[in-house]
This record gives structure tokens, sequence and C-alpha cells, in this order.
């Protein structure tokens, strides 16, 4: 899903695509199999070949949201757990049927400790997941119907792929509320 995360946006991913096919083993996901559960620890990351994944987080409340997802082409991981190898802040399950190549921490890190030029290509990955980030924490700060606006434009295609439901607990809202603000737009 083109546009969805931005930090794929500024950089060439080629090489590190070509590291995932070359040092990787291709695996399958089932719709709701899940690549990495909330509290375990992450040692691996993914290279989306086909499908999408969903991203969860549960609260202090066990309420579910959803805070992201990773979409053919894309990386698939918790970047944060795998870095420092700490506990993963949350589920990363398959929504559709997902065909991946999956490499291990160890290859990431010694890819990235290859040369200065890979060094700095890992610092520019952390800054622009960092920036996605911050933009979406930005983002939080304005209206719902602003949120969905912008979302769609920059992911017009996403309501054929992901339910509104999902959309809504992406944005914090609810379903309803979503469908208030469609209707509106609509007018």
């Amino acid at each position: 899903m083109k546009d969805f995360n931005s930090y794929l946006d500024n950089l060439d991913y080629s090489l590190v695509k070509d590291l995932f096919h070359e040092k990787g083993k291709q695996r399958i996901y089932h719709k709701k199999d899940f690549f990495i559960r909330q509290n375990e620890i992450s040692r691996f990351a993914e290279w989306v070949e086909n499908g999408t994944f969903q991203y969860t987080y549960i609260d202090g409340e066990g309420e579910e949201h959803i805070v992201g997802y990773a979409f053919t082409n894309e990386f698939v991981c918790d970047y944060s757990s795998l870095m420092r190898s700490g506990l993963s802040l949350v589920n990363i399950q398959a929504i559709t049927e997902c065909s991946v190549y999956e490499i291990s921490r160890h290859d990431i890190i010694e890819y990235w400790e290859t040369d200065m030029k890979t060094q700095r290509f890992g610092r520019h990955v952390a800054e622009s997941l960092f920036e996605m980030v911050y933009e979406r924490l930005l983002d939080s700060y304005c209206t719902p119907e602003i949120r969905y606006r912008n979302l769609m434009e920059r992911c017009p295609n996403l309501k054929e792929v992901v339910p509104l439901k999902s959309i809504a607990s992406f944005l914090g809202v609810t379903p309803e509320t979503i469908s208030r603000i469609r209707r509106k737009l609509e007018i």
C-alpha cells in the first residue's frame, strides 16, 4: 500500500531487499498467523513479498488497538524490540495469506556494520521510522475528520484492503464516527 508507511518514501531499499532474498528463508503465513506476539522477544525481520500484516497493541485494560500495517514490498518487524533485544510492544499478525523472506537479528546487524555506507543507511532507516511515528503523534492532535481525510488522501485504496472497523481503530475512533465522516464527505 503505497504511502501508508512513510519511512519507505525517502530511501532506496533495494540492497536491503536483496539481503533478505540472499540470506533469508522464505516463509508463508496464513491469515491470522502471528509473526510475533506482544511481550515476546523479536529475533527476526521480514520482507513482505506478498500480503498484509496488522500491528496491534493490547492496553492495560485488555483493549486491542490497531497501530500499524505492513504491506507488500515492506518490512515487517517490531524494530525497537529487534534492535535492542527487548520485549515486543505489539502483536504482528497476518490478515491475508503472506509470503515473506525472513532474516535474523544477527544478519541485519551484521549488514548494518559492514561499512560506513550500511551504517549510515541503518541510521537513516531508524530516523525515517522515528519521523513517521512523530508525524502520527502530531496527527493524533487533529480532529478525526482531518485524520481520516489525510489517511484517505495518502492511501485511497486502504478501505479496499482493510475493514472500516480496523481503519477506525487505527485512527482511535469508533466505526460509527468513520461512517459519519464518510457520509459528511459524500455531501
